[in-house]
């Protein structure tokens, strides 16, 4: 099945550079399209349009398995509008349903308490299947550790990785 990951935050310098870190990952050539991943970038775009573009991208393709949205923050105006925040939910529930596929979501934590962001933060976490925290090793800012925080089926072990010199992770 297709992957489609939306970005909408990054440059789109940056958002080329996550491009090619994930063919490289995946083992594909970086110079060509694949025909399994669709990016797209929406940092210039309103709120209400990124969710246009994703639903426009979900009607006119069938074959998607897995969304990534790295940024779910911006598909809102107030992050801690519980109104819109329930509106953003039940539309990636209503994509999950009639697309039949599984949408990963990016939401950076408060930085003061480490909880997630605002109402959305809220709702996504009653209605996640699993919820994990990516996090900056305190004894060496080099590594990232990998830990679950909400789990409904089978939790997995913490685990910690870095970037190395050609931009990969390693664990």
């Amino acid at each position: 099945q297709r992957i489609l990951y939306v970005d909408t935050e990054q440059s789109r310098y940056h958002c080329h550079k996550v491009l090619e870190r994930i063919l490289r990952l995946a083992g594909l050539p970086t110079d060509t399209d694949s025909s399994n991943l669709d990016f797209l970038c929406l940092r210039e775009y309103s709120p209400a349009t990124r969710i246009q573009v994703i639903e426009y991208a979900l009607s006119q393709n069938d074959s998607y398995g897995l969304v990534i949205i790295d940024g779910i923050r911006d598909l809102l105006v107030d992050i801690n509008n519980a109104g819109e925040s329930t509106v953003v939910i039940n539309k990636m529930m209503e994509w999950s349903s009639r697309y039949d596929l599984h949408i990963h979501c990016v939401l950076h934590q408060n930085k003061a308490d480490n909880n997630v962001r605002g109402h959305i933060g809220t709702e996504m976490n009653n209605k996640a299947e699993t919820v994990i925290v990516v996090r900056r090793c305190e004894a060496d800012t080099n590594v990232s550790e990998v830990s679950p925080m909400h789990i409904r089926e089978k939790e997995f072990n913490t685990f910690a990785f870095r970037i190395n010199e050609e931009g990969l992770p390693e664990v």
